[in-house]
């Protein structure tokens, strides 16, 4: 793909933004452009985000958590262009509609803009694609709060203009070992021979007669990657998402990255699905709307799924997400998928 950074000034200042959090750097996301108008990040192929084994399509939620980033990147590019200020903006809500699923072994751009920036939130457009972008693979919309600079952390400001002393020195030393501990994670691309058809109905029939579901999620390698479980009790199931550094999005908080947090409500919607309706394959997600309602922040995460609606080949699920308490969600989703 040929690109010209240096065409755009602002590359710099989306760079150091996007490799501040941790998830990024486990996913190898990298800036090619960035502008007050613009922001293209690539996220390359990697069997650790597979969401489909049976296809070797990348999850879902990794295609969120490269759109929520070059949102995120692309509303900071416009607001320090216009204000020449840096402002750490979260999430509110994220909309997400896959059009069709990524190809194996390649990799995938994301390309965000922020159209709107109000005296509270910063709108914002992306589209995911590989090979053209009038070929999207997804297309999204989402809206981020404005908070004031004074809260983005003298650490985290250094860091973003590049400007050196020992506080930027410390969080440098920190990111570079979680990218240490990402780059041993990552293996090579995908074979064919890796390619195998699964036979959910008997995985998912295993797993609910022993009530263990280990072994259903270590089929999705996507889930690995997060480190997600579940648990069954009666007829409810429960998902968690433990605290794990490489997770953060937020390192002034800590906080999950939005992406992390949506992947793991879309991926424990795909499982309900799976044990409650007895797919014969991995659900297809259509779109996934998230609303994020407090911050996630960095300690064990929790959900649990409700199947609204289902017709003959459609399901809609509605997720709840938490962590200490129950009552108070740090998000809410909704979700349609492809059935059998």
């Amino acid at each position: 793909m040929q690109v010209n950074s240096d065409f755009f000034p602002l590359t710099q200042i989306a760079t150091r933004f996007v490799d501040q959090l941790a998830q990024c750097r486990r996913l190898k996301l990298k800036v090619h452009e960035a502008s007050e108008h613009h922001v293209l990040i690539e996220l390359p192929y990697n069997k650790q985000l597979i969401g489909y084994p049976d296809t070797g399509v990348i999850h879902g939620g990794v295609i969120t958590t490269l759109m929520d980033t070059a949102c995120g990147s692309a509303v900071v590019c416009a607001i320090y262009d216009k204000y020449q200020s840096l402002e750490l903006s979260p999430t509110l809500d994220l909309r997400v509609d896959y059009m069709k699923p990524a190809d194996p072994n390649k990799p995938v751009y994301g390309f965000a803009e922020c159209y709107k920036i109000s005296s509270s939130v910063s709108f914002t457009r992306a589209i995911a694609y590989q090979d053209s972008i009038d070929d999207p693979i997804a297309h999204s919309v989402g809206s981020f709060m404005r908070i004031s600079p004074e809260m983005i952390g003298d650490e985290f400001r250094q860091a973003l203009l590049g400007q050196q002393g020992q506080a930027s020195e410390a969080l440098e030393e920190k990111s570079a070992v979680l990218e240490t501990r990402a780059s041993n994670l990552l293996v090579p691309d995908i074979e064919e021979s890796d390619v195998k058809e699964l036979d959910v109905k008997k995985i998912v029939k295993q797993a609910t007669a022993l009530n263990d579901f280990s072994h259903l999620l270590a089929h999705v390698p996507y889930t690995n990657f997060i480190g997600m479980n579940v648990e069954r009790f009666g007829d409810e199931l429960v998902f968690r998402l433990p605290a794990k550094d490489e997770n953060i999005g937020n390192p002034t908080l800590p906080a999950i990255h939005g992406g992390v947090i949506a992947g793991f409500m879309e991926m424990s919607a795909i499982v309900q699905l799976m044990v409650f309706m007895h797919t014969s394959r991995v659900p297809k997600v259509v779109d996934f709307s998230i609303d994020y309602l407090r911050a996630g922040y960095h300690k064990d995460t929790f959900a649990e799924c409700k199947i609204t609606r289902q017709g003959r080949r459609v399901a809609n699920v509605s997720i709840n997400c938490w962590q200490t308490n129950r009552k108070k969600l740090i998000a809410t989703a909704r979700a349609h998928f492809l059935i059998d």
